[in-house]
């Protein structure tokens, strides 16, 4: 955002929430890129200026008040200054050094904060500082701090992937018409959205009939973009050696499977450089715990959903997706021998169907884009 827009808002807007826009904006260039850590930006203000600014950029890296108080090249000015960052500074010592011992450390004496760290292990930041005599607001732009940072909520808190449905489908909600063929549903431009939801989140997940019928690669085929973790459902390992997913980067791709499928075949797939991962089962499906686990054990901290059918019922049935983007074709058959896009069974009742809040609809080339996030 440029200093034009800000002073565009400025006037909507009181001072500690410009500041805080502009340490939110920040924090978004690490989209993608922090985890296991959370996104966060700092901006240091003096006298109505800013004199120094950053964000953390990765996991292992310097935070953001840091970065921002080591971009003040005359540090006397930090003195007497206020920090604006959307997190609570961190007050541990992990990877790095606590945040808030930088802050007292530097002169200092104000801290604007968007939300407070929900991580037990690496709050206390806030009474670290006002125990230093720094005065500290809290609060300031709260709910789009906790926007930013949905994933590293749910991880913390649920211990879980933040989970999204993406799904391409007729109009009548078929992914697959008789025979399986998906190939292709929607148009270039959607498929661009998709391979653009791959590049900005840790993970691409897919069930083993999705390789077995379509053959993907899953990965992103925009420049610039970081490829994703691509992962693999395949409980009894009929995975095929010659599967196109192999032909480019072995080394992050994850086959989530049983302790008991083909031990042969976890070697040969291992020499590969491929990653098995497994999983505790129950009643012949992977145990929605233990997955989720594992999953985050692996820093897989996004993760896309692409189906297919039974995939996606899978996850709605065990209530763990946190948001979709559903793409409608406006294209519409015969239903009888297709592909729903949830694969498991109806309720009696329609106040048994699963809400979604939140939510908004726009044209991507002649699609429709469906997003919201579930109840």
């Amino acid at each position: 955002m440029t200093n034009i827009a800000y002073l565009c808002i400025f006037f909507v807007m009181n001072k500690d929430e410009l500041f805080m826009k502009k340490a939110i904006e920040l924090a978004k260039k690490a989209k993608n890129k922090t985890c296991p850590n959370p996104l966060v930006g700092a901006v240091i203000v003096k006298e109505g200026k800013i004199i120094g600014q950053g964000y953390h950029k990765k996991a292992g890296l310097p935070h953001a008040e840091v970065e921002a108080i080591n971009s003040v090249k005359d540090r006397n000015q930090l003195k007497d200054a206020t920090i604006y960052v959307n997190l609570e500074p961190c007050n541990h010592y992990g990877r790095t050094p606590p945040c808030s011992l930088a802050i007292i450390n530097s002169g200092i004496k104000r801290v604007v904060i968007g939300m407070r760290d929900i991580n037990k292990k690496a709050s206390g930041g806030i009474e670290r500082l006002k125990g230093a005599g720094i005065d500290v607001k809290v609060g300031v732009l709260e709910d789009e701090a906790k926007k930013l940072n949905e994933v590293f909520i749910e991880n913390t808190l649920n211990r879980k992937p933040f989970f999204i449905m993406k799904a391409a489908m007729l109009l009548n909600g078929c992914i697959a018409v008789k025979g399986g063929v998906s190939q292709w549903i929607t148009s270039e431009k959607a498929r661009r959205f998709s391979h653009r939801l791959r590049g900005t989140n840790s993970a691409v997940l897919v069930g083993i009939n999705t390789i077995i019928m379509d053959d993907p690669l899953l990965t992103c085929r925009i420049k610039g973009y970081r490829q994703p973790k691509r992962v693999v459902l395949d409980m009894n390992l009929k995975i095929p050696i010659s599967a196109k997913i192999f032909s480019e980067y072995p080394n992050n791709i994850y086959i989530i499977t049983s302790k008991n499928s083909d031990d042969a075949k976890k070697r040969i797939l291992r020499a590969m450089d491929v990653n098995i991962v497994e999983c505790d089962t129950e009643n012949g499906e992977f145990n929605p715990a233990d997955l989720s686990e594992k999953l985050l054990e692996n820093e897989i901290c996004s993760c896309i959903v692409e189906g297919g059918s039974r995939t996606h019922g899978y996850f709605l049935k065990n209530k763990l997706y946190n948001k979709a983007y559903l793409l409608y074709a406006p294209k519409i058959t015969g239903s009888y021998g297709a592909f729903n896009v949830a694969g498991f069974d109806a309720p009696k009742d329609l106040n048994e169907a699963i809400k979604l809040i939140d939510t908004k609809c726009k044209k991507i080339g002649d699609d429709i884009l469906f997003e919201g996030y579930f109840k």
